[in-house]
C-alpha cells in the first residue's frame, strides 16, 4: 500500500472512530471514491492498534482507577459505593450487548451490509439519531435538573440502552460513538459525560476488534507471505494513533461548549456526495 493511501485511512480510522460520523463507513466509503482495493488485514489491525493505543493514553488514569476500584469492590463491600466501582459495573453491562452482538452476527452483517451503498444510508440513520436525540435529551436534562435540582447520573437501565446502540453500530455507516453518545444522552445525561462514558465502553470493543482481527489475520494462510512494505504501515498507524489523540481531546472540550448537530450535517453530506457519484458511475 503507498505511504499517501497509508496515511490517509489511517487518518480517516483515528478521526472517525471517535467523532460520531462512523470509522466503518468511511473505510468503505472513502476507497469506493479513490477506486482503492479495500485495506488488508493486516494493516486493519495496525490501524485499531493504533486507536486503542490513544484510547489508553487519553483515558489511562480513568482506566486504572476504574480497574483498581472493581477488584477492591469485589472484597470489601462499603466500597462498592465508590463511583469507580458502580462505573466499572456500568461499563460492563454497556459491552454485553455489543460483545454478543459482535460474536454472533458480525459476519452476517459484513457478508450482506459492507457495501458502499449501504454505509450511506446508514450514515443518514446516524445524522438523524443525532439530531433527534440530542433535541430529546436536551429537553429531558432541563426537566430533570428543574424537578431534582441537580444532574441525571448514568445507571444500570441506561448504561444497557447504551450498550445497544453500540451493537447497533455493527452495522457500517452507522456511528458507534454517535450511537453510544446520543442512547445516554436522550434519557438527559449531560453531553459530556455521555461522550466520556462512550469512549470508556468503546475501549473494550475497539480492543476486541483488534483481537479478532489479529487472529484472522495470523491464522490466514498466506498472513506472513504478502507484500508488506514497513514504512507504509508505519505511516498509518502513526496517523491513526495521532489523530485518535486529536480526535478525543476535541470531542472531550467540545462537547462541554456545544452539540454535535455539525456532524450530522457531515454525515447528511457525505452520503449525498456518495449518491451524486455512485449514480454517475452507473
Amino acid at each position: 500500500m503507498e505511504v499517501l493511501k497509508s496515511a490517509v485511512l489511517g487518518i480517516i480510522q483515528g478521526l472517525t472512530e471517535f467523532f460520531p460520523v462512523s470509522s466503518s463507513g468511511h473505510l468503505v466509503i472513502f476507497p469506493y471514491f479513490f477506486k482503492w482495493e479495500q485495506p488488508s488485514l493486516f494493516f486493519a489491525v495496525l490501524l485499531h492498534l493504533g486507536t486503542l493505543l490513544s484510547l489508553f493514553i487519553i483515558l489511562f488514569r480513568d482506566m486504572i482507577n476504574i480497574i483498581k476500584s472493581f477488584f477492591k469492590g469485589l472484597f470489601i463491600r462499603r466500597l462498592r459505593k465508590d463511583e469507580d466501582f458502580i462505573m466499572a459495573l456500568l461499563v460492563i453491562i454497556a459491552i454485553i450487548p455489543a460483545a454478543i452482538a459482535g460474536y454472533f452476527i458480525n459476519d452476517i452483517i459484513e457478508n450482506i451490509f459492507f457495501q458502499p451503498i449501504f454505509a450511506a444510508f446508514f450514515l443518514l440513520l446516524t445524522a438523524a439519531v443525532l439530531v433527534l436525540f440530542e433535541y430529546i435529551g436536551r429537553r429531558n436534562e432541563s426537566r430533570y435538573i428543574a424537578e431534582n435540582n441537580k444532574e441525571k447520573k448514568l445507571n444500570y437501565f441506561i448504561a444497557f440502552i447504551t450498550g445497544i446502540g453500540q451493537a447497533v453500530a455493527i452495522l457500517p455507516g452507522v456511528s458507534r460513538s454517535g450511537l453510544t453518545i446520543s442512547s445516554a444522552r436522550i434519557f438527559g445525561i449531560k453531553r459530556e459525560k455521555a461522550v466520556k462514558f462512550s469512549f470508556l465502553i468503546s475501549i473494550p470493543v475497539i480492543f476486541g476488534s483488534f483481537v479478532f482481527e489479529l487472529y484472522d489475520f495470523l491464522k490466514a494462510k498466506d498472513s506472513l507471505s504478502g507484500d508488506f512494505s514497513i514504512i507504509p504501515l508505519i505511516v498509518g498507524f502513526v496517523a491513526a494513533f495521532v489523530s485518535g489523540l486529536f480526535a478525543i481531546k476535541f470531542l472531550l472540550k467540545l462537547s462541554a461548549k456545544r452539540n454535535l448537530n455539525f456532524f450530522a450535517i457531515y454525515c447528511i453530506i457525505l452520503a449525498l456526495v456518495f449518491f451524486i457519484v455512485y449514480f454517475l458511475r452507473k
